[in-house]
């Protein structure tokens, strides 16, 4: 559907900042985002009341519970605080409500299964498409001009900085490993296999630090579900899925040892990469304090925030007083603005958003959740709209609306076959 194609536009170019208006938060992905809004709401309204949707109810759940928590934060923090960011209160505030929007809208817009795979598809193969021309463009190429594809030796494509690319491209990763673990036909899963290494290729090229730490933990994740579902067939007889993990179980003793003779090298090279990552720019020691004090501002509001903005305040060298800034980790970020019950909503909607792919057996989805988890403990993604689009495709393919008694959500069953 063409309201699906301005969806995929919109999602595959959210992060090529660099064609932003200078001085506003708007450029081609924004445009094809608002534009696929207004369409997709029109659309809902001309088609009469929307269905029941137990992921939208979550999701609603969440939003409600977040605006009450700001708003209460924002009365307290106005009280309180002296000087207020003014800019950085209404940028949030902005962000938040288009993030709603786009979020609810894709709970309507995408609860037809079929139209569901259909639209992630189209986003998987636009975003791919556009990350190989951006690929291109970096290695000589120069398909877009007026581009700098680097930074220093970071690849960053359309993005201002390389870890905007690193998220988007570690969303497009699980999000194609899922199309390939769920296709009906070979060709369909060598379609979603080849997306997902091309995303990875570009993740590996960005050099962002968070990016390495998702994609290890996403991939942990998708590893151990998908051989606990392999291991599972086992009991239905020896099929080659079971009899792999079985096999692999088996060889575990024996790398262990064969391993053994390299193991203080590698965790010297560990701890030598690790000391070389913190200390590079100082980053590591900015990010403890910048935590340090998020935790301690956190507390002195008495645990409801201080509202929606950057809250922090000490000197840091992103930004010299009076000016505040934020602790660039999602949890510590909702802790300060909307205290505990913000963080405690967001750890409600993202444990239902993992425990419907763990009972549904998603390895992909459930890989995905623990991306952008891992993801959030080094920048503020609730403002994304890529991470809306995750949380949202993870929670409508871990459930299908069926008829019974009324309209109801069950959780789906995945038939494992060898």
């Amino acid at each position: 559907m063409p309201r699906d194609i301005l969806l995929g536009l919109g999602l595959a170019l959210s992060t090529a900042t660099q064609f932003r208006v200078p001085g506003l938060p708007l450029g081609p992905g924004e445009l094809f985002l608002s534009a696929w809004l207004v369409l997709a709401t029109t659309a809902q309204l001309v088609g009469g009341r929307p269905a029941a949707n137990q992921a939208l109810g979550r999701l609603m759940t969440f939003w409600t519970v977040l605006a009450l928590a700001l708003s209460v934060a924002l009365v307290s923090g106005l009280a309180r605080d002296l000087f207020q960011d003014v800019g950085g209160m209404l940028h949030d505030i902005t962000a938040y409500l288009l993030m709603m929007a786009i979020g609810l809208m894709l709970m309507l817009e995408l609860q037809d299964a079929r139209r569901r795979r259909g639209a992630i598809w189209i986003f998987v193969g636009l975003s791919t498409a556009i990350l190989t021309i951006q690929l291109i463009s970096g290695f000589g190429l120069n398909l877009v001009p007026g581009v700098d594809n680097w930074f220093y030796d970071r690849f960053r494509g359309w993005s201002e900085n390389p870890n905007q690319l690193g998220f988007f491209v570690v969303v497009l990763t699980f999000v194609a490993l899922h199309l390939a673990e769920t296709a009906p036909s070979a060709t369909e899963r060598v379609g979603g296999l080849a997306c997902a290494a091309v995303a990875g290729l570009a993740g590996v090229l960005t050099r962002s630090d968070s990016y390495v730490v998702a994609l290890l933990i996403g991939a942990s994740v998708w590893v151990a579900l998908t051989a606990f579902v392999w291991f599972r067939t086992l009991r239905s007889g020896l099929v080659l899925r079971g009899a792999t993990v079985l096999f692999a179980l088996l060889s575990i003793p024996l790398a262990a040892a064969a391993f053994a003779p390299f193991a203080a090298a590698a965790l010297e090279r560990i701890e030598d990469t690790s000391a070389s990552l913190y200390n590079d720019n100082e980053q590591g020691e900015t990010r403890l304090q910048l935590w340090i004090e998020a935790l301690d501002r956190g507390y002195q509001s008495g645990l409801i925030g201080f509202g929606p903005g950057p809250q922090l305040t000490s000197k840091s060298y992103k930004r010299p007083p009076p000016e505040k800034f934020e602790a660039h980790n999602t949890f510590l970020d909702l802790f300060v603005q909307g205290g505990l019950v913000a963080l405690a909503a967001f750890l409600w909607l993202v444990g239902c958003a993992a425990l419907g792919a763990w009972r549904t057996r998603l390895a992909g989805m459930l890989a995905l959740i623990g991306a952008l988890t891992a993801f959030g403990f080094f920048h503020y993604v609730v403002r994304q709209p890529i991470f809306w689009f995750g949380v949202a495709t993870c929670l409508l393919e871990a459930n299908r609306l069926v008829a019974a008694s009324g309209l109801r959500l069950l959780p789906l069953r995945t038939e494992v076959s060898a």
